[in-house]
């Protein structure tokens, strides 16, 4: 090319000759910048409407729940103690057997044909929680609501405070459960008379205050009773009695009690190794009710009910509910036995022993257990809870016009509580103070006046009646109101 000619050119020549050089280059660029243009859109435009997916994290699937608004506030502790005053004295003296009670009926008994579940028991009885390292897992998931204020600290002092539970009381459950602790025996027991009633009280009151195998004060205290009660219980093909047996009066106390800490501890925890158990249990209870709807001693086919005996099994069926296995029978039994209650209460509202009466001793367990199934406030609970209000007018553990009765006392906290309102109010003003005073320094509680264990200062009657006043103070947590 002449240098002369292409200085002569104009850029714009010049430009065209350079393109024209180049076209492919220049094509090649043009393509690929239009293919970044579209994928980019379209990687925005999928991260514009595609939610982020959080349900794959870690090693396994976590579900996609929605935020839960975190809890409100703990209120505030009370600074200050309330004081009351008793009203003028005019209670009607108590007459219930809580563990023994004799009666004069011979009545001719035929043994009830109890169905045994079809899986054996099975299970290390030793070392019960240690050895299944994925029970923490299960621990308090899967509770039922009525049964939530008891799972944790937090929980329990709201539904404390709601309830009008006071610190210095709080304080005197603290101190039941450390002698509780104290007095355990090294194979898991509590005491050498009623062992398994009185082992099954202490159990409820632990179970009561949320405390599990992993609780860091009470944990080995609970590890050790659950061992003995499932090898107990393994032996004896789930005869939860001191014999093995239902032959004497006290068996049929023991067991209920003894299935009812079962019932609550496999809904707190959903432990494999009680489950087939609990069914022995249960089945035991189910078939050993009697035609008109209540039992008797020796969960024998007879005419004769007791409201004391039934009181006991009734709770046991509902906790059995409680634990979701569905175990047959249960809800048929309580069905039939609130027929029952109903035959037993009496023209003024409370309740009897064997037949219809007014007794104020068991007037708590009439409306208990009625309110414990049915959920509403019928007549049957309503007129119970004017009956047994309107007798008693005072609560003293000692030096009052009538011995304590803590056997009714048990009943009547938890029917009043369950009520609410006024019928609340005007109890919890009498007997939380009342108990709370009366324990002793080392953290039991003394003998009283009333009836059959409860001024033994020696044997079952210490347990008997440091369970009994720590389940009262427990109260405020342990089974929630329906309408909380």
């Amino acid at each position: 090319m002449d240098p002369a000619s292409e200085q002569q050119k104009s850029f714009g020549q010049k430009l065209q000759e350079k393109i024209a050089q180049s076209r492919f280059f220049t094509f090649s660029l043009l393509l690929h910048v239009v293919i970044i243009v579209l994928g980019g859109t379209v990687v925005l435009f999928h991260r514009a409407i595609d939610a982020p997916d959080f349900t794959s994290i870690g090693d396994g699937l976590m579900s996609a729940e929605p935020s839960v608004t975190p809890p409100a506030e703990m209120p505030p502790d009370m600074s200050q103690e309330q004081t009351f005053t008793p009203e003028a004295p005019s209670i009607t003296a108590p007459s219930v057997s809580a563990i023994t009670t004799n009666t004069t009926n011979n009545t001719a008994f035929s043994m009830a044909s109890i169905p045994m579940p079809v899986k054996a028991i099975t299970g290390d009885t030793k070392n019960l929680v240690n050895t299944n390292k994925a029970l923490s897992s299960k621990m308090g998931k899967g509770v039922p609501g009525s049964m939530g204020g008891r799972m944790g600290g937090q929980a329990r002092n709201m539904a404390r405070m709601a309830n009008k539970g006071t610190d210095k009381g709080e304080k005197a459950v603290l101190q039941a459960l450390k002698w509780l602790k104290e007095h355990q025996k090294e194979d898991g027991s509590w005491s050498d008379e009623h062992k398994p009633g009185m082992s099954g009280l202490a159990l409820l009151c632990f179970l009561g205050h949320g405390e599990l195998p992993e609780s860091p004060e009470f944990g080995e205290t609970v590890k050790k009773a659950l061992d003995w009660m499932l090898a107990k219980g393994t032996a004896s093909q789930g005869k939860m009695t001191a014999d093995g047996g239902f032959g004497g009066q006290p068996a049929v106390y023991e067991h209920a009690i003894m299935t009812y800490a079962m019932g609550e501890y496999y809904s707190m925890t959903k432990d494999d190794r009680f489950a087939e158990l609990l069914k022995q249990a249960v089945g035991y209870i189910v078939a050993g009710q009697n035609p008109l709807g209540g039992w008797d001693y020796r969960y024998a086919k007879s005419q004769r009910n007791d409201l004391s005996v039934a009181g006991w099994q009734i709770q046991a069926l509902k906790a059995a509910h409680l634990t979701g296995l569905g175990i047959p029978g249960v809800d048929e039994a309580l069905d039939k036995s609130m027929d029952f209650i109903k035959k037993w209460q009496g023209n003024e509202g409370g309740f009897g022993y064997t037949g219809p009466e007014n007794r104020l001793s068991l007037t708590g367990v009439g409306v208990l257990c009625t309110y414990f199934w049915k959920e509403s406030k019928d007549r049957t609970v309503k007129e119970g809870i004017d009956f047994l209000l309107g007798k008693v007018t005072e609560v003293k553990y000692k030096g009052g016009k009538t011995p304590a009765d803590l056997y009714g006392w048990y009943y009547d906290t938890q029917a009043c509580l369950m009520f609410g309102g006024s019928a609340w109010s005007k109890w919890n003003k009498m007997f939380q103070e009342e108990i709370v005073d009366n324990q002793s320094p080392d953290g039991s509680w003394p003998p009283t006046g009333g009836a059959h264990l409860q001024p033994k200062p020696d044997g079952a009657g210490p347990y008997y009646r440091t369970t009994l006043c720590c389940l009262m103070l427990e109260v405020f947590y342990r089974y929630m109101p329906i309408n909380k």
